[in-house]
């Protein structure tokens, strides 16, 4: 069963910031770079030192929490950025929108990397998108594959974890994307 993020959040694309000066080669390139780097083990501990303190705010016991965490985070993570169904997926959210237009410019300026990213980012902390994502991860196979012999705890697991870290995540954009656009992205 192929896990795929529920169809509301094609509205990210489909009214996303698009611009003349991204072509869907760069924005491809783009959102590739982006789930790649945030889904390294080091990404991943820097999503964990964001999303700790308020993910465990709301645990029953703290202990369990903080020791039950990051292993959770890390599974939910390796899907949430995957580079063909996550959250900058290129084909399926990201860059719909340009692909559409087939604009061609030879290196996206810095200006436009960052208004996608920001974009995309702010859109973490929507209702509707935090909706659609914990309902990708509910009916799909997530809890199945990762936690078998947990499969409740894990979807009560994911009702709490994901809307606050998506919240603390779509904060962040601050702390690395005007930095990712220049040095990963090589924005003009």
């Amino acid at each position: 069963q192929r896990f795929t993020m529920h169809k509301a959040i094609v509205i990210l694309a489909i009214f996303g910031a698009a611009t003349a000066d991204l072509s869907c080669d760069d924005c491809t390139m783009l959102g590739n770079s982006v789930s790649a780097a945030a889904s390294t083990d080091e990404a991943i501990q820097g999503q964990l030192d964001l999303i700790t303190d308020a993910v465990c705010a709301t645990a029953e016991d703290l202990e369990a929490c903080l020791e039950a965490l990051p292993d959770f985070w890390t599974a939910i993570a390796k899907l949430f950025w995957d580079p063909v169904i996550g959250w900058f997926s290129p084909s399926a959210y990201l860059c719909i929108d340009v692909c559409a237009m087939k604009s061609f410019v030879s290196t996206p300026s810095c200006q436009d990397c960052s208004n996608r990213l920001y974009y995309s980012i702010s859109n973490m902390a929507l209702p509707d998108f935090q909706d659609a994502v914990l309902s990708s991860y509910l009916e799909g196979d997530f809890c199945s594959q990762n936690y078998e012999d947990q499969v409740e705890g894990c979807k009560e697991g994911l009702k709490v974890v994901l809307p606050i870290a998506m919240s603390v995540l779509a904060e962040s954009g601050d702390m690395w994307i005007d930095n990712f656009c220049t040095n990963d992205i090589g924005c003009m």
